[in-house]
């Protein structure tokens, strides 16, 4: 019994170390912001929503205006700070954002997920922008290691796993459930800086639209696993059914059946009367009325009425020696 004891608590005890990989999560489902730690720009224009969802109870809305300023930028986001990205961190996020069918997209940049560096000036070394009407990944706001075409209206699905170094950085990027990005070397810190997680959304001051985007489900993790299980672990495809069969001989003709004897040609009933043959009729020959002069049949005519003038004859002679 107690070996039983030890070994279910055993059991418990590695299910929740499996679990404990996962090392934040800032999904709203606990139906506020207070999973994150702070608010850049004004509360109010951060909202949390139960439509459109992605997972869950609850999503997020950012609404940005012109003008609404905050850290001498127009913007409105969400900011984890107590989760600094070092040297040497290797780790997992994955989110779903989705742009409304009105969403501007004028020729200029747009951030909507970014992790900012600790330094005071410049862009940061790994964030996602809107740039017209194209979705990317950018390195400090110059270099492109990833786009796409912007499409609205539906809800779009990131996984990214980021190295975090100055000197030997990389990253790789699923999107949409399909990777997007093999693993790209990348300096994904400043030297002597840390980078933190922000969300929601950063402009160009000069867009004048109100912008609206909606964020879910963001998780933070140490593998794939933990932050996308769906990739990590995708469903087993059918089993194959191997080639066809090989096509059934073909049976070749019909086979009369051996226990029926074979009845053979028809035998003619010896009591029944020959069948009339039939009469052939010919074409006159000269002075003999319904004979041919040419042919076999004007032979055979010929022969029969020879021999019918002899017979007549030797009747006649018979008679005469009789008298």
């Amino acid at each position: 019994m107690r070996k039983l004891a030890c070994c279910a608590v055993m059991c418990v005890l590695l299910a929740k170390g499996a679990s404990a990989s996962v090392i934040w999560r800032g999904d709203y489902e606990t139906g506020d912001t207070s999973q994150w730690t702070g608010i850049e720009g004004i509360p109010s224009r951060l909202t949390i929503v139960q439509s459109p969802l992605r997972q869950g109870k609850y999503a997020l809305r950012t609404e940005l205006h012109q003008g609404d300023i905050a850290s001498s930028g127009t913007r409105n986001e969400l900011q984890l700070a107590g989760l600094p990205e070092v040297e040497g961190n290797d780790h997992w996020y994955a989110w779903s954002t989705m742009f409304p069918a009105d969403f501007p997209a004028p020729a200029t940049w747009q951030v909507f997920t970014q992790w900012h560096h600790s330094g005071c000036c410049g862009s940061p070394p790994l964030e996602f922008d809107v740039l017209g009407e194209t979705i990317q990944i950018s390195h400090q706001g110059s270099q492109i290691l990833w786009n796409t075409p912007l499409v609205r209206g539906v809800w779009h699905d990131f996984v990214i796993h980021v190295y975090w170094s100055s000197s030997n950085g990389y990253i790789e990027f699923w999107y949409d459930g399909q990777q997007a990005l093999k693993k790209t070397a990348v300096q994904t810190l400043n030297p002597g800086e840390y980078n933190y997680l922000k969300q929601g959304l950063y402009r160009n001051a000069s867009i004048a639209e109100v912008a609206v985007v909606y964020h879910d489900g963001m998780v933070m993790g140490t593998s794939m696993a933990d932050v996308a299980p769906e990739l990590a672990n995708p469903p087993a495809p059918p089993p194959d059914a191997g080639p066809p069969p090989d096509p059934q001989p073909d049976a070749g003709p019909p086979v009369a059946d051996p226990g029926q004897p074979d009845a053979g040609p028809t035998v003619q009933d010896v009591s029944s009367p020959p069948p009339a043959q039939p009469i052939v009729k010919t074409a006159g020959l000269p002075g003999i009325p319904g004979c041919s002069s040419s042919g076999s049949g004007s032979t055979a005519v010929f022969g029969l009425l020879a021999a019918g003038l002899a017979f007549t004859w030797r009747a006649r002679r018979r008679r005469t020696q009789r008298r």
